[in-house]
């Protein structure tokens, strides 16, 4: 069996750690394997939170008046821009189809698209292309655990199958089938068309039981580093922050770790194999399982000599959350050099509201520490959650002021109402949970729930996050540590 992969992800700075998965599983089953990168094929990648300018400022602060004001025309011009220049638009899309058709010349068995539901419209193309070739196609992704999408993405002409889930467990036997023409509705997690959207394969449990990801289809050259990703479990410890869609999507459900054996043994592997000792762990946190933390910072620097690396991490309430000064200067002396924490917002009350288990002196500890013991520290910090007022926008703007010498970069991200999580499911079965919000449809294009909400719409509000913009524009001006500039746009 010949398989085509098309990687709809994009990763500017590392290769797609699910698609390497899907590349290692068929290879081990004698599979012929080839990968469609976009990056590869000149489509430009995208990075987070690259070094800011002061025109970065002015733009930001453009971009975010036209996200949330309420002139139709603004709005309008506001999407048509994102359609031609956001990933998946139509400046990406037509070398994205014109190689995919390419590749469809050496007439591969199926076809199998990993995406994110922004590239819906090259799916289109890339299935239309297949359909008049009798070539099958199985869409997946994190986001097709949720039936809204699923259907939508059935009505796609030429999609044969959409997976929901994770599918390595039953990928093999699955594409057989599809190739054959057997009727693969009964397998776990698969959606066909004219039927509807079938229950998400349960979360996988032995994750020690995988290969090792591929990642030798990947246009290393494209890469500023030679990083490579590595999970050491899936889903997240914590798990109960209202707003957040990474713990109800494929992978994301529930918390299951992997053995340190196995995880010290890939890095090795990785090593190896890429000839590099940078790794970037994707765990939504990696102080999840402390044993697993613990044990990785002890034995990183005898299994790869000399790495460095960078992580997110989660700045509970637990009495041990792994993240004293003792832990994060044996992890910087084993080669972490940058390190992530969530802070969302320094309001109390906020936090409460978003059920996020923090504390903000307790994370302003954390990062006093972790700059002190030489690492790059980076935040995310939200705006716009149902709730917030202009005070608690002052709260986070002095909180950053007060942490601006121990921190180098801040990812500020505006709110987006997910379908599937907590805080959808209440507001849809309880009008007055969310006061002041109105929700709109379900735009399935971009995974979100369009919503106005009139408490924003004050210029208190808006001078309120004009100037915590700033206070996070002069933060990320700055140049990076030494250490940490190998990951610039990485995380």
């Amino acid at each position: 069996m010949r398989a085509l992969i098309i990687d709809l992800n994009n990763f500017s700075r590392f290769p797609t750690i699910s698609v390497g998965l899907l590349a290692a599983i068929l290879r081990s089953a004698d599979v012929e394997v080839s990968l469609l990168s976009p990056l590869a094929r000149g489509v430009k990648g995208y990075v987070r939170v690259p070094r800011e300018t002061r025109w970065n400022l002015m733009k930001d602060r453009l971009r975010y008046w036209s996200a949330v004001t309420q002139f139709p025309l603004v709005r309008r011009l506001r999407r048509l821009v994102a359609e031609r220049f956001n990933p998946g638009g139509s400046a990406d899309r037509e070398i994205i189809v014109r190689h995919a058709i390419e590749m469809l010349e050496d007439k591969p068995d199926v076809v199998l698209v990993s995406a994110y539901t922004m590239y819906e419209d090259i799916c289109k193309d890339v299935a239309t292309a297949c359909r008049a070739r009798g070539i099958p196609v199985i869409v997946g992704g994190n986001y097709f655990s949720l039936p809204q999408i699923v259907e939508q993405w059935l009505g796609i002409d030429g999609v044969s199958a959409v997976y929901g889930g994770e599918p390595e467990a039953e990928l093999v036997g699955l594409l057989e089938d599809l190739v054959r023409g057997v009727d693969v509705s009964g397998y776990r997690g698969v959606s066909v068309p004219g039927r509807s959207p079938a229950p998400v394969m349960p979360p996988l449990q032995d994750l020690d039981e995988l290969p090792f990801a591929d990642y030798s289809d990947f246009p290393w050259n494209r890469y500023p580093n030679r990083i490579v990703p590595i999970m050491t479990g899936r889903g997240c410890g914590w798990g109960k922050c209202r707003f957040c869609s990474d713990v109800i999507t494929s992978a994301g459900r529930t918390f299951r770790t992997r053995s340190l054996e196995n995880v010290i043994a890939e890095l090795r592997w990785q090593h190896q194999r890429h000839n590099t000792s940078l790794f970037v762990f994707l765990d939504l946190k990696l102080n999840s399982d402390l044993g697993l933390w613990r044990g990785l910072i002890e034995r990183f620097p005898s299994a790869v000599p000399s790495a460095f690396w960078t992580a997110s991490v989660h700045v509970d309430m637990r009495r041990d959350h792994g993240l004293f000064r003792r832990d994060l200067l044996a992890a910087k002396q084993a080669g972490l050099v940058r390190i992530t924490t969530g802070l969302e917002t320094a309001s109390p009350r906020l936090l409460s509201k978003m059920a996020k288990g923090c504390d903000p002196d307790r994370t302003g500890q954390f990062i006093r520490d972790a700059s002190e013991c030489g690492m790059s520290v980076r935040l995310t910090a939200m705006i716009g959650y149902p709730g917030e007022e202009p005070e608690d926008i002052h709260e986070t703007t002095a909180y950053l002021v007060r942490h601006a010498r121990w921190v180098e970069r801040v990812a500020l991200n505006q709110f987006q109402l997910k379908p599937g999580t907590d805080l959808d499911l209440k507001s849809s079965s309880r009008s007055d949970y969310l006061p002041k919000v109105n929700r709109g449809a379900l735009d399935a294009g971009k995974a979100v729930i369009d919503f106005t909400n009139t408490a924003h719409a004050s210029i208190e509000y808006r001078r309120a996050v004009y100037k915590l913009m700033g206070v996070v524009n002069q933060i990320n001006r700055r140049e990076l540590a030494s250490g940490a500039r190998i990951f610039e746009g990485v995380m």
